[in-house]
């Protein structure tokens, strides 16, 4: 069972409020993931379970998605946390079995293979009785091996498959999941097994040496880290490999370089290409009730453009820029819009300030003000950069900053 520390008491208000009033599910289901993130953050996710319940199905895969990913620090790339999916797991399963259950079953298939194959160990049970009949007393046999792990690990016998844990603290929640699944996704799972068999295979043979090193298990992760990179860069972010690339490369272009280019660099080229701007939520279609609850309480539901223009300090050249082009243009203002928060994903992934990451709203804050260093040093140097050209004088408000990479 999960350990859940108290609930906070404007947390569990908050939790309250959405799931006593039937009239907020709709607005709930409506909201944007990255908001039904906060919110799960706001009351913890151990406590969350019966808000999942209101929830969609691509809204909770998506938050599992952000949720699930981390790095270590700005410029790294992410790598899958297979303890906090199984927080994920347990969560659900004490919704239910049956509704944990259909909700892994909507997942990625290779993703959920790979967070498994982090997680247990699987062998056709036929094949293990045969290759532990048929054991060597050498001292080197690998069927050696898969006895000393039987008698040192919980294990299960599922499908014809013998599973067995690798991480003990997670058990229950595994076993529990794939029994779960067995009810109506016996398919799903025989594949499932089936792949991981061959990773627990390929371990067994490498197990002397290059099994420490070269995984199946970290290479069907990486496969799936690839995968899910192409998607989010498509939904406009950016990977900290390439956020972190493209800092040093500014870092490593002189400054008049910078001012003199009219290309486009291969990163942020690359970027845009991928880009398929997708609809957004608005707070608008929310119910006026659900926003002043979820303001209550600290969730903060302003779209990008109240951000960049709900300011109450005098506006910056660039803010002032951006602020006459919403009411000249609304689709030039669009595209600029994009360029900026490019620029603030690059910071969020690839910038650290003081060691610490950026949160969103600091990232654009300090892109304006990277920018207006740019458009400041054009202007006393009598060099001709449009405000319009926001990636140029980023880089060369950046390069000026002399910012770390």
């Amino acid at each position: 069972m999960i350990k859940s520390i108290a609930r906070r008491p404007n947390s569990q208000s908050l939790l309250t409020q959405l799931i006593s009033n039937n009239a907020l599910v709709k607005d709930v289901q409506n909201l944007d993931s990255v908001i039904v993130k906060k919110i799960i953050h706001h009351i913890g996710l151990e406590d969350s379970g019966e808000l999942l319940m209101l929830l969609t199905s691509e809204q909770m895969l998506e938050v599992m998605d952000q949720d699930t990913w981390m790095s270590s620090r700005p410029g790294e790339d992410e790598h899958l946390d297979a303890k906090r999916f199984c927080t994920w797991l347990e969560v659900l399963l004490e919704v239910g079995s049956d509704f944990a259950a259909e909700k892994v079953a909507e997942m990625d298939e290779d993703l959920l293979t790979a967070v498994l194959a982090q997680l247990v160990m699987a062998m056709d049970s036929d094949e293990l009785d045969l290759m532990t009949r048929s054991a060597e007393d050498d001292g080197y046999s690998e069927n050696k091996y898969l006895e000393k792990a039987l008698e040192s690990t919980f294990n299960m016998e599922i499908e014809g498959y013998l599973v067995m844990s690798k991480a003990t603290f997670q058990w229950d929640a595994i076993s529990n999941l794939l029994i779960s699944l067995q009810k109506d996704h016996r398919d799903l799972i025989d594949r499932i097994l089936s792949r991981i068999q061959r990773v627990t295979l390929d371990q067994i043979e490498e197990f002397d040496g290059l099994y420490n090193l070269l995984k199946e298990g970290d290479m069907l992760e990486g496969d799936v880290s690839y995968e899910r990179e192409q998607r989010r860069e498509k939904e406009g972010f950016v990977a900290p490999s390439s956020a972190a690339a493209f800092l040093k490369l500014i870092a490593q272009t002189s400054l008049e370089d910078l001012l003199k280019s009219e290309e486009q660099d291969h990163i942020s080229k690359m970027y845009f290409r991928n880009y398929k701007p997708s609809k957004v939520r608005q707070p608008s279609s929310i119910s006026p009730e659900l926003l002043k609850i979820l303001n209550v309480h600290g969730v903060n539901v302003t779209t990008s453009k109240a951000k960049l223009l709900g300011t109450g300090k005098a506006p910056s050249a660039m803010k002032k820029y951006f602020m006459e082009l919403n009411v000249q243009d609304e689709i030039i203002f669009q595209q600029k819009l994009s360029e900026l928060n490019f620029l603030a994903n690059i910071l969020v992934s690839g910038y650290s300030g003081n060691k610490k990451r950026l949160r969103p709203v600091e990232a654009m804050d300090m892109v304006f003000h990277v920018c207006d260093e740019g458009l400041q040093y054009a202007i006393q140097h009598n060099i001709k950069i449009d405000s319009s050209e926001i990636l140029k004088l980023f880089k060369v408000g950046w390069k000026l900053k002399q910012g770390p990479t």
